[in-house]
């Protein structure tokens, strides 16, 4: 056999030998777990695997899947508990179901001192010595409006500037009057309508940044997206006012608003210097 043909078959050994260790080395298996604490379930559970960069989040019952290989460190992030780390054993992928067990966050007081109505400090015990009546209000009375939504002070606001037609026909025994809504028309014509408008889409987008902001901890915006805690509002802000941004209606799934944040994130960190 010749010298070339010999360094062909090498050759051809070596490849296949390296394309098989590569494929042992990237074979990805499915982790199912589930996240608590030691009372309930817990929703909207940031998981990352440090590794691959993969996310996903839990569902309101604790559940997740994600992608994962042996050794692996996944970082599970909820606001109000601590931040835990784990790392994937062969042991956990082989399981039907992982539990991974978070802790709440606990302010520890130096000293509570109770003074008023000779409180014992135990709520079920005091709670009895008041006389708690039923709070009155539209809904306990049965009224019919009690389901209405009570409009905010911008929205009062636009209503009384803008409320009603422009021209109303009435009725009358000399015929049809017509009526003009001079109220509107000025305010169309000042601009004052639209500011409230704006006021109103100004007052949506604060709505939607406390809930995207409460959605996820802290350190995920700065730990795993890069982003300063100074700059979490302003990046948040920054979002919304995205053209791309989802509808308020999709801002409910976590899962999709934490991936289209984190597209975002090089786009911020790049115009604000901060790569």
């Amino acid at each position: 056999m010749s010298n070339d043909r010999l360094f062909k078959i090498f050759g051809l050994l070596l490849v296949s030998l390296t394309s098989s260790i590569g494929c042992a080395q990237e074979h990805v298996e499915e982790l199912i777990g589930k996240v608590q604490s030691l009372n309930h379930d817990i929703s909207n559970v940031l998981i990352i695997n440090l590794n691959t960069k993969k996310t996903t989040i839990t569902n309101a019952k604790g559940l997740f899947k994600l992608e994962v290989n042996v050794n692996d460190t996944l970082q599970f992030s909820a606001v109000h508990y601590s931040t835990k780390e784990i790392m994937v054993t062969e042991a956990m992928i082989h399981q039907k179901m992982i539990f991974i067990d978070l802790q709440e966050k606990v302010i520890d007081l130096d000293e509570v001192i109770i003074q008023p109505h000779n409180l014992t400090g135990n709520i079920h015990l005091d709670a009895q010595r008041f006389d708690s009546k039923p709070v009155i209000n539209s809904s306990s009375l049965g009224l019919p409006q009690a389901k209405v939504k009570v409009k905010t002070k911008n929205e009062r606001l636009l209503f009384e500037a803008d409320d009603g037609k422009f021209v109303k026909l009435q009725g009358s025994p000399f015929g049809v009057g017509i009526t003009v809504n001079t109220h509107k028309i000025m305010n169309r014509i000042s601009g004052k309508t639209k500011a409230l408008k704006n006021r109103l889409v100004l007052d949506e987008h604060i709505k939607i940044e406390k809930q995207i902001a409460n959605m996820f901890p802290m350190v995920a915006y700065s730990k795993e997206l890069g982003i300063p805690q100074t700059h979490i509002e302003d990046f948040l802000s920054f979002c919304i006012h995205q053209t791309d941004f989802p509808k308020p209606s999709d801002t409910k799934n976590p899962l999709q608003i934490w991936e289209y944040i984190k597209g975002k994130s090089n786009t911020y960190k790049k115009s604000n210097g901060l790569n």
